[in-house]
């Protein structure tokens, strides 16, 4: 829980001035006197934003939600914060290119070993984001503080038959705050431990009165983090970014054109502990068959290096060439839409660019061994046409075409540092030899879709839609390497390199496949009585196949080729069944929603080991790559709600029971104790381990999040600043359990 305090200076037309002070854990004091209304928890239909949001109580789909005043009272500005607030959604931010978005534990590195080969920029994420009505594919665009948040909806379950592009578990949908054609300026200011301060600056108003209006917002995010570098005063985990958005709004007679552009950048220090050399304790790994290495890593380095262990504290660190993570990103959209009659015909047309620049450290122990990088490179287009019918009909429909067209480039480099000669036993390996890899992939879809709901009686309802979707998916990938002319050769550079874990030299050549996704949802709904509303959903989800970025040659010891890992997957396919109900007791003063969901999800793309293939011994050759799992099944339940015990008190809850299990698994990569070095008399470590049938790893079982929220009015006590304050108190809570990984 985080505690800061802030300032904010409202200006409006009337010329008044209003300084606040909030403490989002404790006591918060506002200057605006509200009744405490709670409509920060509302679901909505696969729509994914694109209609107005109905209440908790009469949506025919669970789907998490929250709204700016939330939002702006608890000061959610990151998408980890807005995790806790719905159930089942873990954004596992850290920075652009280690985010792995899920929902219901459906990501590339949640619930699997080794899923983390998945390359961000190859691979499709199961879970969608949308941000005001765009589609961006690349993890890199939810980068960034959500400053002049409108709201925050989670939209669970096959997504595409009402526009956007199509996923199989579920949505991020964000909106912001459109222009006013009131003038207001809020200037905020906020301070927290580490020096942290956060300025937001969100001002709107007209150009032309009732045609033009804009709204710029800004903020700036700095402080320190809470892991100081010993060597270099680094503070790792810090805060270091910035970004701005402008609007502008145009309305005319029978037209509405909304035009944004947004810029963010940040310069942190991510990379602790993830790319560093060496474990923070001498401790060793216990093999699967009980047998133990032969040094630890303490020995290894006073044998290899010479050098002594300076620290095995985690938040003292001794890193070596510690740097900063650089990250930008551009977008920009635009939004028209034409009234004819009584239907809208939209066009949204979008354009994002995102950049990382990564400089990671070498590792710790003011050691220089090597260091691993990704940098990646993304640009995304899309255009979408979309046709909706009038509302409040007995048949309420959206139809529309979509395209999208992204390119992206990476490269993935291990350099090596003054050490790795010594700590490899290759004197050619020397300081500055690197090893790369450029990977280049492009994605073009095009898709119909269209949803409609029919209101058969006041009491029933049914839903449904259909996507199709045509997909052209392209990559190559390449290898190669930076050598000295010196007095080692480059043969022996070359050999240094491999012995390093570097790659040898390849092109795979472009390659590219073709793929036709269909997704489809059936979605009933009755309405029992002003308190009970039942709803169920079947739904059939698809995505493409993923480009394999990493993939590369299979080669035996003597550097003999063998065959390719497999460039491009096939896709993966989901089916989706749900039943749930919303109910409401107590006059609206509790509002409780429970949904049960079951998910088979077939060719699931994953890390898979191939051991096929065997070197002149005939010993066979063990290769990780990306590929396809037979099958996984989902299965489980959801809650959310709010209660109102007492006037101006709102309690609010969620949570999930999430049972994730593979069913089909047969060649996974085993964990690192069950890869022992061979071992005279003892059998042979396994080559691939079986997981079917066992559940996930890293995975609640359960997980909960509670809330309160209390305001009270403090009367004429700031009447000279403007209007009522009031008195907030704010406190939340979340726990869970852990699920253990084991065949059950």
């Amino acid at each position: 829980m985080r505690s800061f305090l802030s300032a904010q200076r409202h200006l409006s037309s009337s010329g008044g001035a209003v300084i606040a002070y909030v403490f989002a854990a404790g006591l918060a004091v506002s200057a605006r006197a509200q009744d405490a209304q709670i409509e920060d928890v509302r679901v909505g239909l696969e729509t994914a934003g694109r209609r107005e949001e109905t209440t908790l109580r009469e949506a025919p789909r669970s789907v998490g939600f929250v709204d700016a005043k939330k939002a702006e009272e608890q000061h959610l500005e990151r998408l980890s914060d807005f995790s806790q607030l719905v159930p089942n959604y873990r954004p596992n931010e850290s920075n652009p290119i280690a985010s792995r978005p899920t929902i219901r534990g459906v990501s590339s590195t949640v619930g699997q070993l080794n899923r983390g080969s998945i390359n961000p920029v190859g691979a499709e994420f199961d879970t969608g984001y949308v941000l005001d009505n765009v589609f961006w594919k690349y993890a890199g665009f939810q980068a960034g503080d959500l400053v002049d948040l409108s709201s925050f909806e989670l939209a669970l379950g096959p997504q595409g038959t009402a526009g956007g592009k199509n996923t199989t578990v579920g949505n991020v949908v964000v909106s912001t705050q459109r222009p006013s054609f009131e003038r207001r300026a809020t200037l905020e200011t906020s301070f927290a431990s580490y020096s942290r301060i956060i300025e937001k600056l969100n001002v709107t108003g007209p150009i032309i009165d009732d045609r033009l209006a804009y709204r710029v917002t800004a903020y700036f995010d700095k402080g320190d983090g809470w892991i100081r570098d010993q060597v270099t005063g680094a503070s790792y985990l810090n805060n270091d970014r910035w970004g701005v958005r402008g609007q502008l709004l145009y309305l005319g007679e029978d037209v509405a054109d909304r035009l944004i552009f947004t810029y963010g950048a940040q310069h942190e220090y991510t990379a602790i502990g993830a790319y560093t050399t060496g474990p923070v304790g001498n401790s060793f790994l216990v093999y699967a068959n009980g047998t133990l290495p032969a040094r630890t890593y303490a020995q290894n380095v006073a044998l290899r290096l010479g050098k002594p262990i300076l620290t095995f504290d985690p938040y003292r660190p001794y890193e070596t060439n510690a740097g900063g993570f650089g990250e930008r990103h551009l977008m920009v959209s635009n939004e028209l839409n034409w009234t004819s009659g009584r239907y809208t015909l939209s066009s949204i047309t979008a354009f994002g660019n995102s950049r990382v620049i990564g400089n990671n450290p070498f590792g710790n122990q003011e050691l220089e061994i090597n260091v691993g990088v990704f940098a990646p490179l993304v640009d995304q287009f899309s255009q979408e046409l979309r046709l909706s019918s009038p509302k409040d009909e007995r048949l309420e429909w959206t139809t529309g075409l979509y395209s999208l067209y992204e390119n992206a480039w990476s490269r993935t480099y291990t350099r090596f540092g003054a050490d790795a000669a010594a700590w490899y036993n290759r004197p050619a390996l020397q300081r500055g030899l690197q090893n790369n890899r450029d990977s280049k992939s492009r994605t073009f879809s095009i898709a119909g879709y269209g949803q409609g709901t029919y209101h058969i009686d006041e009491a029933f309802a049914l839903a449904f839609g259909l996507r199709d979707s045509y997909e052209i998916k392209e990559g190559s990938v390449f290898s190669w390497d930076q050598l000295y002319a010196n007095r080692h050769g480059f043969a022996q550079q070359e050999a240094a390199i491999r012995a390093g874990g570097g790659q040898p030299f390849f092109d795979t050549g472009g390659q590219s496949k073709t793929f036709n996704s269909v997704t489809g949802i059936v979605n009933p709904q009755y309405k029992f009585n002003d308190n009970l509303l039942f709803h169920a959903l079947v739904a059939r989800g698809e995505k493409s196949g993923a480009i394999n970025n990493s993939a590369q040659p299979i080669l035996d010891g003597s550097l003999n080729f063998k065959g390719w890992q497999p460039l491009i997957t096939k896709p993966e396919t989901s089916w989706d069944y749900e039943i749930g109900v919303n109910t409401n007791w107590l006059d609206d003063r509790l509002i409780a929603n429970f949904n049960f969901y079951w998910s088979d999800i077939y060719n699931f793309q994953t890390s898979l080991t191939d051991a096929s293939y065997t070197d002149s011994t005939g010993q066979p050759i063990r290769t990780s790559y990306l590929g396809n799992v037979g099958h996984l099944r989902l299965r489980g339940f959801e809650f959310v709600g709010r209660w109102n015990p007492l006037e101006r008190l709102w309690l609010s809850f969620n949570g999930a029971y999430t049972e994730a299990r593979w069913l089909d698994y047969a060649n996974a990569t085993p964990p690192a104790d069950w890869i022992w070095p061979p071992t005279a008399g003892s059998p042979s470590a396994p080559l691939t381990l079986s997981r079917s049938n066992t559940r996930w790893e890293n995975l609640p079982l359960w997980s909960f999040n509670v809330g309160a929220n209390y305001d009270h009015p403090l009367g004429p006590l700031l009447r000279g600043l403007g209007p009522e304050g009031t008195v907030r108190s704010q406190a939340s809570a979340m726990s869970m359990s852990l699920g253990r990984t084991r065949r059950s």
